[in-house]
């Protein structure tokens, strides 16, 4: 008997097999657009704090605001791992996670470009290779997490690859970016 008299599956993660981050391109624009926009946004507030009875002073006030929450959003997303257990793939940091049991996963379907974790109710959960760093290894420890598995020599169907969030959020974070450099010009 252990200090933790804990059922299987409850409350306890299990051991990793393997633990994947997003690649490192993606999570250094993730910090670098953060902080552009807080340092610009520093900025554009200090020079409409001069200049207060200029027109469209609000919206610049609240531009800086909302680069800001778009680029930490960026920012965590991209810090979120995913965890291959015997139990499960957990998503999120250590605080924060959510988990697809193994015992709900009905299927394992690896593409060339994903993994698709199909669960009993019939929605599938989609991991895409540009998303995650060494996807190679990802694919190899959801086999051997002994997960059902279904091997296709293809692309994934749009369907999962629309749940694909990689290239989004990169755009969101340029996006960011350029907003903050222009909502600058404009205060100047």
């Amino acid at each position: 008997m252990s200090t933790t008299d804990l059922p299987p599956g409850l409350g306890l993660v299990g051991t990793p097999l393997g633990v994947f981050r997003a690649p490192r391109r993606s999570a250094r624009l993730s910090a670098v657009a953060l902080v552009v926009a807080v340092v610009l946004g520093a900025i554009t507030w200090y020079i409409i704090t001069r200049r207060p009875w200029r027109r469209g002073t609000g919206t610049l006030f609240g531009l800086p605001l909302v680069f800001m929450m778009l680029s930490a959003l960026g920012f965590l997303v991209r810090r979120a791992r995913v965890a291959v257990t015997r139990d499960g793939v957990r998503w999120g940091w250590e605080a924060l996670g959510f988990q697809q049991p193994a015992s709900k996963i009905v299927r394992a379907h690896i593409y060339r470009d994903g993994i698709a974790l199909e669960a009993k109710r019939g929605s599938q959960w989609f991991l895409a290779a540009r998303d995650w760093d060494r996807f190679d290894a990802l694919a190899r420890q959801v086999r051997r997490a002994e997960l059902p598995i279904a091997e296709h020599d293809v692309k994934a169907p749009l369907r999962q690859r629309l749940q694909s969030y990689g290239r989004f959020l990169d755009a969101m974070l340029v996006f960011a970016i350029l907003g903050s450099v222009a909502t600058l010009l404009w205060a100047t």
